[in-house]
C-alpha cells in the first residue's frame, strides 16, 4: 500500500471535508499484514493487540453497489482489535484458531500471535456509529477460519 506524503497533505488547499466511506458490511476473505501492534485504550489504558488485515475478497453477501460505494477493495485494511485481559482472552485464543493455529502445541499467546502473520480468515464486517453520531465505521464483528 502506498502512503501518503505527509507534506503533501498539508500543503493541499481542500473546499471541503470528505470523509471516507467504510467498508461495506458483509463476509470477506483477508489476511493479516503483519505482526500485531501494541498500545493501551486512550479511556481505560486497557492493553491491546491491533492487527491490520488486508482485505482481499468480498463474499457473496456483499452487496456489489455497497462495495463500489465504499470504494473496492484495492489497497484496502481494516483493524481488528483483542484486549488483553483476562475478561477477553478467550478472544484472542479464538483469532489464533481462525488462524489455522493449533492451541495444543504449546506457546504462548504472544507467540501465537507472530505466527498470524500471512494467515488468511474470514471476517464479518458491520457498521458501527461514532461516539457523536456523526459518522458509521466498519467494525469486524467476527472472525473465522477461511476454510
Amino acid at each position: 500500500m502506498i502512503q501518503p506524503h505527509f507534506a503533501t497533505i498539508l500543503d493541499e488547499s481542500p473546499d471541503e471535508v470528505i470523509r471516507p466511506v467504510p467498508l461495506a458490511r458483509g463476509t470477506y476473505e483477508a489476511v493479516v499484514a503483519g505482526p500485531p501492534r501494541y498500545d493501551e485504550s486512550s479511556q481505560k489504558k486497557t492493553p491491546f493487540a491491533e492487527f491490520t488485515l488486508r482485505v482481499i475478497a468480498a463474499l457473496d453477501d456483499v452487496l456489489p453497489d455497497e462495495l463500489e460505494e465504499s470504494g473496492g477493495l484495492e489497497d484496502r485494511t481494516i483493524k481488528h482489535t483483542l484486549y488483553i485481559t483476562d475478561q477477553a482472552k478467550w478472544r484472542i485464543d479464538e483469532f489464533h484458531e481462525a488462524c489455522g493455529i493449533d492451541l495444543t502445541v504449546p506457546a504462548t499467546r504472544r507467540q501465537r500471535n507472530e505466527e498470524c502473520v500471512n494467515a488468511r480468515v474470514r471476517i464479518l464486517v458491520t457498521h458501527r456509529p461514532s461516539q457523536d453520531g456523526e459518522t458509521v465505521f466498519a467494525q469486524i464483528a467476527k472472525v473465522m477460519s477461511s476454510d
